[in-house]
Protein backbone atom coordinates (compact mmCIF):
# COMPACT_ATOMS: atom_id res chain seq x y z
CA UNK A 1 0.00 0.00 0.00
CA UNK A 2 1.55 3.45 -0.78
CA UNK A 3 2.50 5.74 2.06
CA UNK A 4 -0.12 8.39 1.23
CA UNK A 5 -2.49 6.18 1.25
CA UNK A 6 -1.32 4.57 4.56
CA UNK A 7 -1.29 7.55 6.49
CA UNK A 8 -4.98 9.07 5.11
CA UNK A 9 -6.31 6.06 6.46
CA UNK A 10 -3.95 6.30 9.70
CA UNK A 11 -5.56 10.16 10.12
CA UNK A 12 -8.51 9.18 9.13
CA UNK A 13 -9.18 6.44 11.66
CA UNK A 14 -7.50 9.27 14.52
CA UNK A 15 -10.11 11.34 13.33
CA UNK A 16 -12.86 9.16 14.00
CA UNK A 17 -11.62 7.74 17.76
CA UNK A 18 -10.95 11.36 18.71
CA UNK A 19 -14.33 12.29 17.25
CA UNK A 20 -15.73 9.96 20.00
CA UNK A 21 -13.74 10.74 22.65
CA UNK A 22 -14.70 14.15 22.67
CA UNK A 23 -18.58 13.28 22.10
CA UNK A 24 -18.03 10.99 25.29
CA UNK A 25 -16.12 13.90 27.14
CA UNK A 26 -18.66 16.55 25.94
CA UNK A 27 -21.58 14.61 27.15
CA UNK A 28 -19.91 13.95 30.46
CA UNK A 29 -19.35 17.76 31.05
CA UNK A 30 -22.96 18.16 30.85
CA UNK A 31 -25.75 20.19 28.35
CA UNK A 32 -24.54 23.99 28.07
CA UNK A 33 -25.36 26.03 25.39
CA UNK A 34 -22.82 27.70 23.83
CA UNK A 35 -23.91 31.20 25.02
CA UNK A 36 -24.00 29.65 29.09
CA UNK A 37 -20.20 28.63 28.56
CA UNK A 38 -18.32 30.51 31.93
CA UNK A 39 -14.93 31.44 30.97
CA UNK A 40 -13.21 28.41 32.23
CA UNK A 41 -15.57 26.40 30.26
CA UNK A 42 -14.82 28.56 26.98
CA UNK A 43 -11.20 27.77 27.64
CA UNK A 44 -11.13 24.37 28.46
CA UNK A 45 -12.79 23.85 24.81
CA UNK A 46 -10.74 25.58 22.72
CA UNK A 47 -7.35 23.81 24.11
CA UNK A 48 -9.45 20.39 23.48
CA UNK A 49 -10.18 21.39 20.30
CA UNK A 50 -6.22 22.60 19.62
CA UNK A 51 -5.05 19.26 21.35
CA UNK A 52 -6.85 16.99 19.48
CA UNK A 53 -6.15 18.32 16.37
CA UNK A 54 -2.26 17.78 16.77
CA UNK A 55 -2.50 13.14 16.12
CA UNK A 56 -4.93 14.43 13.14
CA UNK A 57 -1.89 16.18 11.17
CA UNK A 58 0.88 13.70 11.29
CA UNK A 59 0.40 10.39 11.30
CA UNK A 60 4.13 9.52 12.55
CA UNK A 61 2.86 11.19 15.91
CA UNK A 62 2.07 8.60 18.77
CA UNK A 63 -1.34 8.09 19.03
CA UNK A 64 -2.11 6.82 22.39
CA UNK A 65 -0.46 9.84 24.27
CA UNK A 66 -2.41 12.34 22.61
CA UNK A 67 -5.27 11.04 23.99
CA UNK A 68 -4.17 11.99 27.44
CA UNK A 69 -4.44 15.66 27.56
CA UNK A 70 -7.85 15.34 26.12
CA UNK A 71 -9.21 13.32 29.16
CA UNK A 72 -7.05 15.03 31.16
CA UNK A 73 -8.99 17.93 30.55
CA UNK A 74 -12.24 17.03 30.09
CA UNK A 75 -11.76 15.32 34.24
CA UNK A 76 -10.62 18.88 35.15
CA UNK A 77 -14.05 20.65 33.82
CA UNK A 78 -15.95 18.04 35.39
CA UNK A 79 -14.28 18.60 38.68
CA UNK A 80 -14.18 22.20 38.81
CA UNK A 81 -17.55 22.09 37.41
CA UNK A 82 -18.66 19.83 40.51
CA UNK A 83 -16.66 21.50 43.06
CA UNK A 84 -18.39 24.97 41.66
CA UNK A 85 -21.82 23.77 42.14
CA UNK A 86 -21.22 23.31 45.70
CA UNK A 87 -19.14 25.66 46.96
CA UNK A 88 -20.00 29.53 46.41
CA UNK A 89 -16.89 31.51 46.42
CA UNK A 90 -15.12 29.16 44.11
CA UNK A 91 -18.17 29.93 41.86
CA UNK A 92 -17.57 33.11 41.96
CA UNK A 93 -14.32 32.61 41.25
CA UNK A 94 -14.28 30.75 38.28
CA UNK A 95 -17.47 32.01 37.01
CA UNK A 96 -18.82 35.86 35.97
CA UNK A 97 -21.26 37.59 38.60
CA UNK A 98 -24.65 39.34 36.76
CA UNK A 99 -24.41 42.97 36.29
CA UNK A 100 -27.24 45.20 36.50
CA UNK A 101 -26.99 47.62 33.84
CA UNK A 102 -30.43 49.15 33.90
CA UNK A 103 -32.46 49.97 37.30
CA UNK A 104 -35.81 51.69 37.39
CA UNK A 105 -35.53 53.07 33.67
CA UNK A 106 -31.84 54.71 34.22
CA UNK A 107 -28.77 53.67 32.57
CA UNK A 108 -25.66 52.84 35.01
CA UNK A 109 -23.07 54.08 33.33
CA UNK A 110 -20.23 52.47 35.98
CA UNK A 111 -21.63 49.34 35.70
CA UNK A 112 -21.75 49.14 31.61
CA UNK A 113 -17.98 50.47 31.61
CA UNK A 114 -17.18 47.60 33.88
CA UNK A 115 -18.46 45.31 30.98
CA UNK A 116 -17.42 47.10 28.54
CA UNK A 117 -21.02 47.39 26.92
CA UNK A 118 -21.92 51.26 25.01
CA UNK A 119 -24.87 52.24 24.58
CA UNK A 120 -25.69 51.16 20.73
CA UNK A 121 -25.18 47.47 22.36
CA UNK A 122 -27.86 48.19 25.06
CA UNK A 123 -29.94 49.68 22.79
CA UNK A 124 -29.67 46.67 20.61
CA UNK A 125 -30.28 43.98 23.20
CA UNK A 126 -33.61 46.11 24.39
CA UNK A 127 -34.81 46.25 21.23
CA UNK A 128 -34.58 42.08 21.09
CA UNK A 129 -36.82 41.98 24.08
CA UNK A 130 -39.14 44.38 21.71
CA UNK A 131 -38.52 47.54 24.16
CA UNK A 132 -38.18 50.74 22.68
CA UNK A 133 -38.50 53.17 26.17
CA UNK A 134 -35.80 52.44 28.50
CA UNK A 135 -38.19 53.92 31.39
CA UNK A 136 -40.66 50.73 30.94
CA UNK A 137 -37.01 48.60 32.45
CA UNK A 138 -37.66 48.05 36.08
CA UNK A 139 -34.39 46.01 35.87
CA UNK A 140 -31.85 45.11 33.00
CA UNK A 141 -29.34 42.67 33.68
CA UNK A 142 -26.17 40.61 31.96
CA UNK A 143 -26.26 37.63 32.75
CA UNK A 144 -22.90 35.38 33.75
CA UNK A 145 -23.39 33.78 30.31
CA UNK A 146 -23.51 36.80 27.97
CA UNK A 147 -27.76 36.92 27.89
CA UNK A 148 -29.67 39.99 28.38
CA UNK A 149 -32.43 39.90 30.37
CA UNK A 150 -35.01 42.05 30.85
CA UNK A 151 -37.69 42.91 33.96
CA UNK A 152 -40.40 45.09 32.50
CA UNK A 153 -42.02 47.57 35.34
CA UNK A 154 -45.63 46.54 36.32
CA UNK A 155 -47.82 48.76 33.89
CA UNK A 156 -45.52 47.67 31.12
CA UNK A 157 -46.06 43.90 31.64
CA UNK A 158 -48.18 42.76 28.64
CA UNK A 159 -51.47 41.43 29.83
CA UNK A 160 -51.79 37.22 29.02
CA UNK A 161 -54.89 35.09 28.52
CA UNK A 162 -55.09 34.39 32.49
CA UNK A 163 -54.93 38.06 33.31
CA UNK A 164 -57.62 38.65 30.92
CA UNK A 165 -59.70 36.24 32.68
CA UNK A 166 -58.61 36.39 35.97
CA UNK A 167 -59.79 40.59 35.23
CA UNK A 168 -63.13 39.47 33.46
CA UNK A 169 -63.95 36.88 36.47
CA UNK A 170 -63.06 40.40 39.21
CA UNK A 171 -65.40 42.49 36.86
CA UNK A 172 -68.31 40.05 36.80
CA UNK A 173 -67.78 39.57 40.33
CA UNK A 174 -67.85 42.92 40.97
CA UNK A 175 -70.77 43.60 39.36
CA UNK A 176 -72.81 40.91 40.71
CA UNK A 177 -71.92 43.03 44.00
CA UNK A 178 -72.71 46.34 43.64
CA UNK A 179 -76.10 44.81 41.94
CA UNK A 180 -77.01 43.22 44.92
CA UNK A 181 -76.05 45.54 47.14
CA UNK A 182 -78.22 47.57 45.03
CA UNK A 183 -81.12 45.48 45.35
CA UNK A 184 -80.85 44.88 48.85
CA UNK A 185 -81.46 48.60 49.48
CA UNK A 186 -84.40 48.27 47.15
CA UNK A 187 -86.37 45.35 48.80
CA UNK A 188 -85.22 47.07 52.15
CA UNK A 189 -87.03 50.81 50.94
CA UNK A 190 -89.94 48.86 49.39
CA UNK A 191 -90.48 46.90 52.68
CA UNK A 192 -90.18 50.29 55.03
CA UNK A 193 -92.65 51.84 52.61
CA UNK A 194 -94.93 48.87 52.25
CA UNK A 195 -94.79 48.96 55.98
CA UNK A 196 -95.94 52.34 56.64
CA UNK A 197 -98.91 52.25 54.09
CA UNK A 198 -100.29 49.00 55.70
CA UNK A 199 -100.14 51.11 59.13
CA UNK A 200 -101.62 53.67 57.19
CA UNK A 201 -104.38 51.95 55.39
CA UNK A 202 -103.13 52.96 52.13
CA UNK A 203 -102.66 50.78 48.99
CA UNK A 204 -99.31 49.66 48.12
CA UNK A 205 -97.80 51.35 45.02
CA UNK A 206 -95.30 49.30 42.76
CA UNK A 207 -92.11 49.83 42.47
CA UNK A 208 -90.21 50.03 39.55
CA UNK A 209 -86.61 49.31 39.58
Amino acid sequence: MPPILLDGLILGGRAVIIYAVILLMVKLMGKREVGQLSPFDFVVGVMIGSVAAIPMEDARLPFLPSLVPIIVLAGLEILVSTFALHNVKFRKLVEDKPTILVSDGKLLPENMRKVRMNIDDLKQELRKHGIVNINEVKEGTLESSGDFSVILKKEHIPLTASDLQTTTLHNLNRLFEVYAVQAHGELQHLLTDGGKAVRNGQPLRRQRF
